[in-house]
């Protein structure tokens, strides 16, 4: 959103944020790069969403997951669990609104900007109520922000709160907030049948009489041919700018470290840290229960009755508050120490937690605070020096300056990839080299490339030269022809069979007698992860005795709503906040003239970090 505001006015909004001198970092030459954004995992309309923001948010959601699981999450989980999916469309959601803000010229005064910047981030300030521009580094650092992602997220922050109050926020009597609740929480009974194409044969093609020459198959190839074409390859030249290369050379000295340490010691501070036991429950009434039994005990008996009765808890030891899912960590901060707390409602359970120790805020020592005093130096006069050397390269590639001329002015290796292919890039030990070779591949040949920033790096390229691709042979691959035609044969069956025939009632135990698939009978409600999603929200959106089919990779779902059932609490104790669906109602709307793009290569080549 800064872009489109211009870089005048985000300089003019810091300067009123930080109350410091624009030159800050020794000189407007490095001032300027400090807001070059680094390349954009997604847009929307033209609204990026950084790198920076999308890995920044993603540990944020991975430390949650964790907490919740007692566990570290391995790189295969992370992906298993979509945790970047969901962060993703996070992003993308809020990327929405804030193009909608632009459109509309709905903006935040730069003075309740930097007001609401001094109440959230108070530390990167001094005594004198001026920023203190090592401590503002380190903070980004460990954030894993950019300065213009801090700016960009309290401004969206502040203006979408403003605008959620004044559009969404809006109070519902008992009566409909129970009748809300009980249409939620109601659960749908559903036969179905569920089996994988490879087992399903059709009775009139005989796989194994087939062969190239039948026409079918031939005009098939034919209607496909983009399916069936040989990768396009490519040579590339490219140079990298590594700051770990120039780490010797701007390391400070002990006494530098010391002398940083004795004159910013509040900087040190390690923030008030909690222990507590937690107590998970599927629902709100096994966790209301709970609750009555146990309230009145202290922590050991607490403990000694959820082990008889197999009750299942996880004890967290030194969790400061944003390491803890935001939903537990503003009761578990508010509790005094043996403390119960009532039922908490998270987005993934219902909770009961016990807090069993407080630490104290302290000082860290000189010792235990020298590495991350030498870190920080050490980046701020990095950044100064890579800031530079940047410029310049900038300056060269506007200038027409070809690669090799780049590399040899400013002492930089050049680097060769020959005939790179970018279908399926997974080079685990350089996925830099990965981005590399897909950002060629929107490239013109002969057009040394801007500089772009990836990972702590940057890095530029030129396509030196392209071989097109061409169609494959098809006597080569008529195997996999034959394979997918006959693949693509099944569905069309399938489909056309299903719409035929699923107006007769007893259409699935038909299809299970035919066919001997396995007819399953069970009750789902909106959360069911035994069916896929996609089936689970189609049930939901039918009615009784309609048929729903859905095509999951290989695996087809069959299946039918046989009743509704609806409960009937007419004392739930959650008050719903309408605030959410009103707004993603209204977000569904204004998304549909909205266009959005992401950048799949460089999605998956951060995921590989891992």
């Amino acid at each position: 959103m800064f872009r489109a505001l211009g870089k005048s006015k985000i300089a003019f909004v810091l300067a009123i944020l930080f109350g410091l001198s624009l030159f800050f970092f020794r000189g407007g030459s490095k001032y300027s790069n400090i807001f070059n954004s680094d390349n954009v995992v997604a847009s929307v309309s033209g609204t990026p969403i950084s790198t920076s923001k999308f890995n920044r948010t993603m540990q944020v959601q991975i430390s949650q997951f964790g907490q919740m699981l007692n566990k570290k999450l391995s790189g295969d989980e992370i992906r298993a669990y979509q945790i970047h999916s969901l962060v993703l469309g996070s992003l993308i959601n809020n990327a929405v609104f804030e193009n909608e803000f632009k459109i509309n010229n709905y903006f935040i005064d730069e003075k309740v900007l930097a007001q609401e910047t001094k109440k959230r981030v108070p530390q990167i300030y001094n005594d004198k109520n001026k920023i203190d521009d090592l401590a503002l580094n380190s903070f980004l650092q460990q954030q894993g922000l950019k300065i213009d992602d801090l700016v960009n997220i309290i401004d969206f922050e502040t203006r979408s709160n403003i605008f959620e109050d004044l559009f969404f926020k809006v109070n519902i009597t008992n009566k409909i907030n129970n009748k809300i609740i009980n249409h939620d929480k109601h659960i749908r009974k559903i036969e179905f049948i569920k089996f994988n194409l490879n087992e399903f044969n059709l009775e009139n093609i005989k796989l194994d009489q087939l062969n190239e020459s039948n026409n079918e198959i031939l005009d098939y190839y034919n209607q496909n041919i983009n399916d069936y074409m040989s990768n396009e390859t490519r040579d590339i030249s490219y140079i990298i700018i590594d700051p770990e290369n120039y780490n010797n050379q701007f390391t400070p000295s002990d006494s530098d470290i010391k002398n940083y340490y004795d004159n910013n010691k509040k900087l040190f501070s390690i923030p008030e840290k909690r222990d507590f036991i937690q107590f998970n429950f599927k629902t709100k009434d096994e966790a209301d229960t709970f609750y009555k039994d146990i309230k009145y005990f202290d922590s050991n008996k607490i403990i000694d009755f959820a082990s008889k009765n197999n009750i299942l808890y996880n004890e967290f030891k030194d969790l400061g508050s944003n390491e803890v899912l935001e939903q537990l960590s503003e009761v578990i901060f508010d509790l005094s120490k043996d403390e119960i707390s009532k039922v908490i409602k998270s987005p993934l359970a219902y909770h009961i937690i016990i807090l069993t120790n407080i630490i104290s805020e302290k000082i860290k020592s000189f010792i235990e605070s020298s590495e991350d005093i030498k870190k920080t130096l050490l980046e701020v006069e990095l950044n100064n020096f890579i800031s530079d050397l940047k410029n310049k390269v900038s300056e060269q590639v506007i200038n027409g300056s070809n690669i090799k001329e780049i590399a040899n002015s400013n002492n930089l290796d050049l680097n060769y990839i020959k005939k790179a292919n970018n279908i399926n890039q997974n080079n685990l030990e350089d996925d830099l080299k990965d981005q590399i070779i897909a950002k060629s591949f929107i490239s013109n040949k002969d057009y040394v490339s801007d500089l772009i920033d990836y990972n702590n790096k940057s890095f530029l390229y030129n396509v030196d030269k392209i071989y097109p691709s061409t169609e494959l042979d098809y006597n080569e691959i008529s195997e996999k022809v034959i394979q997918d035609w006959h693949f693509e044969k099944k569905k069309d069956f399938i489909t056309k069979d299903f719409e035929n025939k699923n107006n007769n009632e007893n259409y699935l135990k038909n299809l299970s007698s035919e066919y001997s698939f396995e007819l399953n009978l069970i009750e789902i409600d909106k959360n069911n992860n035994l069916i896929p999603n996609n089936l689970v929200n189609n049930i939901f959106l039918k009615k009784i005795n309609d048929h729903i089919i859905i095509f999951e990779n290989e695996d087809v779902y069959i299946a039918k709503i046989k009743d509704i059932i609806m409960t009937n609490d007419t004392n739930n104790e959650e008050s719903i906040n309408l605030i959410s669906d009103l707004k993603n109602a209204f977000g569904n709307e204004i998304i549909k003239n909205k266009k959005i793009s992401t950048n799949d290569s460089l999605i998956d080549a951060l995921l590989k970090q891992y």
